[in-house]
Order: C-alpha cells, then structure tokens, then sequence
C-alpha cells in the first residue's frame, strides 16, 4: 500500500490524485514515524522512507510548488478566485513536506532546494519556508546552516552555469543569492553563543568550498573563487574569538591558502577573497555590540498586508504541526 501510494504521487496520473496521494503518503510518514519505537507494542508499524523515496517526494514539491509558469491572464473575479485556489492547494503540498523535516523523518540536506526558494517565493511561500528552517535548526543548528550553504552552493552554480561559467557580480540575480546569505545568517538568532558552532562550521565549509579545485595550482584563482562574497555577507554572525587567534578563521582561511603558493595582491580574479578577508576584520567588535541595531532588509514586492497574511498563517502552522496525526491540510 505504501509502494503504491509513493508511485501515483510521483508519477503520470492525474494531478489532483498526485497530490492527494502526496499528502496521505506524507502524513502516514508521520504517524507510523521512528517515535513508535517507544512502544514495543507499535515497533512491527513504523516506516521508514529510504533515500530514493525521499528524493522522489522531494522532487515531487520542487515540480508541483516551485516549477515556472507560464503568466495567465485573470480578467473576472471567478478567474482570480481559481487562482487562489491553485495556490492554496500548492501550499498544502509544501507544508506537508515541511512537516517531514519538523519531525525529522527525512533527511535534511533534501531540503537545500527548498530552503534556495525563500527569497524567489517570499510573496507565495515565504512564510512557509521560514517556519520549516526554524524547525529544522530546532533539531539541530549545525546541520540546518549546512543545508543553507548547500542551497547558496547549488543556486551559485546554478547561475554560473547559465552565463557559462561566469559570474556577474553586479547582477540582480548574484545579488538576491547574496541577499538569501544575509537573511540565512540573521536566522541563526540573537544569541551568538547557541549558533556559535554552527555559524563557524558554515564558515570553514564554504572556505573549503572556495578554494576547492579539481586538480593542482595553476596560477588561476578556483572556480568557485566567487563564492568569497556569499560567506563575506554573513560574518557579522562570527563572534571575534572565532575570527582570530590560531584556532579562528583567519588562521584557518591562510592555511587553506598556503595550497595556492603566492596570492598576486592587485589581480581582480581574487577580488572576492580581499572581500571576505576585510569582512572578516572589519567585523571585529565588542561582544554583543551589533545587537542594538539589528539589519533588517525589505523584500521586494512585499505588501503591508502580506505581513499580516503570514502572522496568520504561521500561527495556525505552528498549531498544526503539534499534532503529529493531522490531516497536514494548510488552509488560509
């Protein structure tokens, strides 16, 4: 029943059937979860999803809630209402994967790609994905900031793909991935010391990242060079006993560079590693000095209304996902 309920939710049926064979399977994940195990009595009725499963339903909210559209034309009240509709039932289909991340039934790096779409359907969706990062750094922070740089990682290469290995980086598209660093950063909370570990675990991953090459130095800075503005964008989170001394990310960031041999000082390629080396220093203050003033940045498009939209839905999510038996219906 499970197998069969898997396969007509990820393949060609119809769409309503897809989805509502998505949200069974989803919710049968939570109730016949690993917690069972407590009680011996339930242990034979637990299901676990194995790693192609979760990929295929991961695939499957990619396809159906963030996939382009074409822009259609709504000329009556009955043509915008169909329009409510349709995104009303694609946000029963996100909140219903993010309830498999809030009970840690599958595994978390799958949600990269979600997380990469915050920004891009802030309008839609934003408020959804806010909530599934927040429970996802509830069970554990470390790996929830490393499926935030996987998401940067993968929609950087993304772009660099589509300009054929290039990266223009006064443009609009390499400025929103900047901008999804900063917001991801501001995610990690207030309290410096609870993220500490996790923020400087995403710093030496993406320096690793960086400077990551294919094969020997050639003189020619790495393909991922770039990347350095990303990471610059979220030091403000670095406490300064992290950035310096022997064990801190300087010293950390000049033996990674020790591989590259002499660094010229004044070439543009290695621009974005200055970038981040000045952010770095630059950064550096007394402890807790940048909490009075905390950044905020609008999104673009946002209405004063979809604030209150959002509130709305948040609470009624948070509510929902309580109840590790609910129908996973997400309604307005």
């Amino acid at each position: 029943w499970y197998q069969r309920r898997v396969r007509v939710s990820t393949q060609s049926t119809g769409p309503n059937v897809q989805k509502e064979a998505f949200i069974t399977v989803c919710d049968m994940l939570i109730i016949f979860a690993p917690q069972l195990k407590q009680n011996p009595t339930y242990s034979s009725l637990i299901v676990v999803p194995d790693k192609s499963v979760q990929i295929r339903l991961r695939d499957y909210v990619i396809t159906t809630v963030f996939a382009e559209e074409e822009p259609q034309q709504f000329q009556d009240d009955e043509d915008e209402e169909a329009k409510t509709e349709v995104l009303i039932e694609k946000r029963r289909v996100l909140a219903s994967f993010g309830k498999l991340i809030a009970y840690n039934i599958i595994e978390m790096r799958l949600a990269a790609s979600i997380f990469a779409q915050y920004v891009k359907s802030y309008q839609d969706y934003g408020d959804i994905v806010k909530h599934i990062m927040s429970k996802a750094r509830e069970l554990n922070r470390t790996k929830c900031m490393r499926t935030q740089l996987l998401s940067l990682e993968q929609l950087f290469e993304e772009l660099r793909d589509q300009n054929e290995g290039r990266i223009d980086r006064s443009s609009e598209e390499w400025t929103k991935i900047k901008d999804l660093a900063h917001r991801f950063a501001l995610m990690a909370g207030v309290d410096n010391y609870k993220s500490r570990q996790a923020v400087v675990t995403f710093h030496r991953e993406g320096i690793i990242y960086c400077l990551l090459r294919n094969g020997p130095p050639d003189g020619n800075p790495p393909s991922n060079i770039v990347f350095f503005d990303i990471l610059a964008e979220t030091t403000f989170k670095l406490m300064d006993i992290d950035k310096k001394g022997p064990k801190g990310l300087l010293a950390f960031l000049e033996e990674q560079l020790m591989r590259e041999g002499e660094i010229p000082e004044d070439e543009i390629e290695w621009g974005p590693l200055r970038t981040y080396k000045t952010a770095l220093v630059g950064s550096m203050q007394e402890p807790y000095a940048y909490f009075s003033q905390p950044m905020k940045r609008k999104m673009v498009g946002q209405s004063p209304m979809a604030d209150v939209k959002r509130s709305r839905d948040a609470e009624y999510m948070v509510d929902n996902w309580q109840t590790p038996g609910g129908s996973g219906n997400y309604v307005q």
